[in-house]
């Protein structure tokens, strides 16, 4: 079974936002990214948390779904980290229909 795995730092600024809260203030931070595809089960998933408090302050994981090499669905986090839509696309996966609801 093919599972492909990449896991990478990137710094980034970044910041809590709710629905109740549109601006908000942003710190930079070295944020480590693992996000993995099983080809086969047409499912992955990605975690993300920053280096600095070893996701102490920033901590995102989720799945992600997939039908053939279209990446069509992901849960865990309200929109999906534009990072980990450039490693999947690196991957081979077609983001095309995510990042056009994203507007990535």
């Amino acid at each position: 079974m093919e599972t492909l795995e990449k896991k990478f730092k990137k710094v980034r600024y970044v910041g809590w936002e709710t629905s109740m809260s549109p601006i908000v203030e942003r710190e930079k931070k070295t944020m480590e990214y693992n996000v993995w595809w099983s080809k086969e089960e047409e499912r992955g998933g990605f975690e993300m948390y920053d280096e600095e408090s070893y996701g102490d302050d920033y901590h995102a994981e989720g799945s992600l779904d997939f039908t053939g090499k279209v990446l069509d669905g992901y849960d865990g986090v309200f929109s999906l980290d534009e990072e980990i839509v450039n490693c999947l696309e690196g991957m081979g996966a077609d983001v095309k229909q995510m990042r056009e609801d994203l507007e990535l």
